[in-house]
């Protein structure tokens, strides 16, 4: 038995012996091989703080609000009437846009344009004051209707009516007058502008000569 088991250990040493002496070189690398299928996408990450807040962008250009202008308008030669014996009518002009709707939200503004000796431009209504045409005031005033307006002149003191005013037949204080009509709704009145100011309102609404 002992015999048999030392052959059998010899065999097993010899047969390491053959195999290691059989073992020859490292061959050369193999060619690569096929780049392999993309893997699945990976969980959503969490979501970022939130940046800091951009800086405020310059206020933009005033708009013009749909305003409706006209021309200046001369005022006529000779007035159309005398209602009553202090007042002149001195010319009808029609107006389309000046609608039930400018009369029941809008505004109308009316200006004029004083002659030489006065200059510059007025909003009305307004107290003429020792008028060339007598001691005296003068009121004058737009008088409005639904599609048009009346240009009027009223003596208001002293009593009795200037006859040099009562006779003549020319507006001499005002030359030309324009109407501005301001649609409501919140795209209309501007709050801090003068509209008494004829400069201040055509420069915040664009208006053109």
């Amino acid at each position: 038995m002992k015999c048999n088991l030392l052959s059998k250990l010899a065999g097993l040493f010899i047969a390491g012996l053959l195999f290691a002496a059989c073992e020859g070189k490292e061959g050369p690398q193999g060619p690569k091989g096929d780049t392999g299928a993309p893997g699945a996408n990976g969980a959503t990450g969490a979501t970022g703080a939130t940046g800091a807040t951009g800086a405020t962008g310059a206020t933009g250009a005033t708009g013009t609000a749909n305003v409706i202008y006209g021309d200046w308008w001369g005022i006529p030669d000779k007035y159309l009437g005398r209602p009553n014996p202090s007042l002149k009518q001195y010319g009808g002009f029609g107006i389309p846009a000046l609608t039930k709707e400018v009369f029941n939200s809008g505004a109308v503004h009316v200006y004029a344009k004083a002659g030489a000796a006065a200059g510059g431009f007025i909003a009305l209504p307004y107290i003429i004051t020792q008028h060339n045409s007598g001691t005296g005031n003068i009121n004058a005033t737009a008088g409005f209707y639904e599609g048009g307006m009346v240009y009027q002149e009223e003596w208001v003191s002293p009593a009795p009516v200037n006859a040099t005013w009562y006779n003549q037949e020319k507006a001499t204080f005002f030359t030309h007058i324009r109407y501005v009509i301001i649609p409501g709704g919140k795209q209309g009145r501007v709050a801090g502008l003068d509209y008494s100011d004829y400069e201040a309102v055509k420069a915040h609404y664009g208006l053109e000569d």
